[in-house]
């Protein structure tokens, strides 16, 4: 059975139309090859009450584009079975179809004002043999081998120890999750920032003539110079070379371009056959879609503040800052009007900080308003 067929049907479903006899069968079949289905039965029957309080099949139109949006964005960001992807998509759009149940109701508007908090320090460190270690911003020493310590956590840090002599060498994986941030030193002394949503693969210990890490998400490299060794950061459709700099590197799967911002020092990045130097102050952002690259001259504290505490918005496309906040605060947002996606705003916004005053100022200059329900939040017009 093809995914995109069951989150059709799932979709039809949980709103309350009626499932063919043919429909009935898939989805029945898909259940059963679930072994958590019981689980979320409850989850399921609930939303389909909500689903049949939608008065208007527009509102349901929308509702099913969202619910199968949800389903296949949670499949590509996370390593779940698929039952639990759709179970998540279910709770959130719980809020969602409450939202347009409520909004309908005698023509008025129940809107809950809500505070969303911001990330925190939080990581999990996956060992080779899929051990998972929980990490925080309390101090701790991670033990990798008996009596033999290997890294410490600090804070919001996770520090290798750089006297390491190890016969074999392994590889670690640092996974943030959304609403997340950690930071990481390296054997050699590279410090990387990883931002919410990213993950980082890398060896305990660099041996042989280059220092090579795998990125996917977004991460500030500080990297430790060393004119023999060049240091490399691999993402999958592009590669970033230095020997000793700072830079940004943004490669989040469900994105379409990869974008490598330099601060300082020199890099060269390859996209497949092409390779580009890059000066500081110059970005060069490859397009995945059209596999095309592009070299320009930017601010470089519109793409580097979130590690510094802040997010700096110049202009931007509120779907851009939106898509970026929907990370740091965990954030599931939907625009009731599609056109609000292109309305530019800036501004600054420091990390840790809840996301109300931002929202609020958005209103102030611009004929748009959020809503906020739980960790969702729908977009419309004022005038709506």
């Amino acid at each position: 059975m093809k995914e995109n067929d069951i989150d059709r049907i799932l979709s039809v479903s949980f709103t309350g139309e009626k499932l063919s006899e043919e429909e009935k069968c898939l989805l029945e079949e898909w259940k059963r090859e679930n072994e958590c289905r019981n689980r979320f039965e409850g989850e399921l029957h609930e939303l389909r009450k909500l689903g049949k309080g939608l008065k208007y099949r527009e509102d349901k139109d929308i509702v099913f584009a969202r619910i199968e949006r949800i389903v296949q964005k949670q499949r590509k960001e996370q390593l779940f079975i698929r039952w639990s992807s759709v179970a998540a998509g279910i709770m959130l759009l719980l809020g969602i179809v409450g939202y347009f149940m409520y909004s309908q109701e005698d023509g008025n508007e129940i809107i809950q004002i809500a505070n969303v908090g911001p990330g925190s320090p939080k990581a999990e460190l996956i060992l080779p043999q899929g051990q998972v270690i929980e990490l925080d911003s309390s101090s701790r020493e991670i033990v990798f081998s008996e009596h033999q310590s290997k890294a410490t956590s600090v804070k919001n840090t996770l520090i290798y120890d750089a006297g390491m002599n190890l016969e074999t060498i392994d590889f670690h994986t640092i996974r943030v999750p959304l609403g997340g941030e950690f930071n990481l030193q390296l054997s050699d002394n590279t410090r990387v920032h990883l931002n919410s949503g990213s993950s980082l693969h890398y060896p305990i210990r660099f041996a042989g003539d280059i220092r090579e890490v795998f990125l996917t998400g977004e991460g500030f490299f500080e990297v430790t110079k060393d004119e023999v060794r060049p240091f490399v950061v691999k993402t999958g459709e592009v590669d970033v070379r230095v020997l000793g700099t700072s830079f940004n590197v943004n490669a989040y799967p469900d994105e379409r371009v990869v974008a490598t911002t330099l601060v300082e020092g020199k890099v060269r990045v390859g996209c497949g056959s092409k390779k580009f130097d890059l000066d500081p102050g110059m970005q060069l952002v490859y397009d995945r879609e059209n596999k095309t690259a592009n070299v320009r001259a930017v601010d470089t504290e519109l793409y580097t503040s979130w590690k510094d505490g802040y997010y700096y918005f110049k202009q931007e496309p509120l779907e851009e800052i939106m898509d970026v906040l929907a990370k740091w605060y965990n954030l599931n947002v939907f625009f009731q009007n599609p056109e609000l996606k292109k309305m530019e705003f800036g501004g600054r916004l420091k990390r840790y900080e809840d996301i109300s005053y931002l929202l609020e100022k958005m209103e102030e200059t611009q004929d748009v308003q959020f809503i906020i329900h739980g960790n969702t939040i729908i977009i419309k017009r004022k005038t709506d």
